[in-house]
């Protein structure tokens, strides 16, 4: 185990004891008490967390699926990696959505209350299929078995319906104008692509794999960045053309929230033209820039699921009998008091800071269970051999 490894793990166990902490204090009050949420914004940051884990978990199976696909064989380190990584984010993502449900025992209603008509049900079945599949995936990888291929396939597969399912989940809820777009399960895919292979380029540049290897990372990484864009600026095209009270209360709340979205836009754009230019040939600097540029855009990217679905009104006035629209609805923002505003047009959502340091959780999780799962295939490997 090299320096920069250990490091990384003992970053693992340190991010994993913060958000136990974060999330005891939590608990401790209560998780809304601990929390910046209210009535309106009835999911935060660990929701967030939740779509960002899954997004780079999913994203790295992908890559790795892709990998070994395409026949890399200088890259069959880095795919047993993607796959060890793609089972352990979307695992830290399923303990995200546990600390999000407050009391343990709320598990039991997720399975006895299962409502297939649900999409948060679809969920939760396309990720245990992906987890199983990522098992026995791995233990195949492990034991180089000559079905290897194909479980590798079909783990990629699974990772491509997760996304389309989570993508599923958001735009099939119509009440909320900024989800509620044919484009998000394809992005949701893309932004999966876009994760992965930053994470992938990341951990080869760690771990100092050969430039052509970077390289083709790189490559990857830009490509599917562009791609991922391109869909953002059509969604946003479609909303400028749709010229709706609703399309333009979204615009109006992108434009409150203009420093996350560009976030989100300007910083996977800056890494793009980085690898098309001066990382194209696997440097190291560039190429590491370039992927904790990604990272930082793809967070802005999940927290941008909250603020404009919350904040952009979905009901309006009109004056009986005509078409003219006067105004939104205001909402109820669930506060009784004489020195609280009651009814409001929109409400702000700025996580606490033990909401904040929860939030580490899932991170530390996936980490710790990344080393776990290798240190596993290792054992597996020598036993097989």
């Amino acid at each position: 185990m090299t320096k920069a490894t250990r490091i990384v793990g003992f970053i693992g166990i340190a991010l994993l004891i913060l958000g136990l902490i974060g999330w005891g204090l939590q608990l401790s009050g209560g998780l809304l008490a601990g929390s910046g949420m209210t009535d309106i914004f009835l999911w935060g940051l660990m929701i967030a967390m939740f779509a960002f884990m899954v997004g780079f978990g999913a994203g790295s199976q992908l890559i790795a699926s892709l990998i070994y696909l395409t026949g890399r064989e200088d890259l069959r380190p880095i795919a047993r990696i993607g796959a060890a990584c793609g089972l352990a984010c979307v695992g830290g993502a399923g303990v995200a959505i546990l600390a999000d449900l407050g009391a343990l025992r709320n598990i039991l209603a997720m399975i006895i209350g299962l409502n297939l008509r649900s999409p948060l049900a679809w969920d939760m079945i396309a990720i245990s299929i992906f987890i199983v599949l990522s098992i026995i995936q791995l233990v195949m990888m492990a034991r180089d078995a000559a079905s290897t291929k194909t479980w590798v396939l079909l783990a990629g597969v699974a990772a491509v319906v997760l996304q389309v399912v989570e993508g599923l989940l958001f735009s099939t809820q119509t009440a909320h104008s900024w989800w509620a777009t044919p484009i998000m399960p394809i992005d949701f895919l893309a932004v999966a692509f876009v994760s992965g292979s930053a994470l992938m380029l990341l951990i080869a540049c760690v771990t100092k794999q050969p430039s052509a290897s970077i390289a083709w990372l790189g490559r990857v990484c830009a490509i599917v960045i562009a791609i991922h864009l391109a869909l953002a600026l059509v969604d946003l095209g479609m909303l400028a053309l749709e010229n709706t009270p609703e399309s333009a209360g979204v615009l109006s709340i992108i434009g409150e929230n203009g420093l996350l979205y560009a976030s989100e836009l300007i910083l996977p754009a800056a890494a793009m033209v980085i690898l098309f230019s001066i990382g194209r040939k696997g440097e190291f600097t560039p190429c590491i820039t370039a992927a904790i540029l990604v990272v930082v855009g793809i967070f802005a990217h999940r927290l941008m699921l909250l603020y404009p679905a919350y904040n952009a009104p979905s009901l309006y006035l009109t004056l009986s009998g005509t078409d003219l629209v006067t105004g939104p609805y205001p909402i109820s923002t669930g506060r009784y008091l004489d020195w609280d505003t009651t009814f409001a047009l929109s409400t702000p959502y700025l996580p606490a800071g033990a909401e904040w340091l929860s939030a580490l959780l899932p991170i530390g999780v996936a980490i710790v269970a990344a080393f776990i799962i290798l240190w596993a295939m290792k054992k597996i490997a020598k036993a097989a051999a």
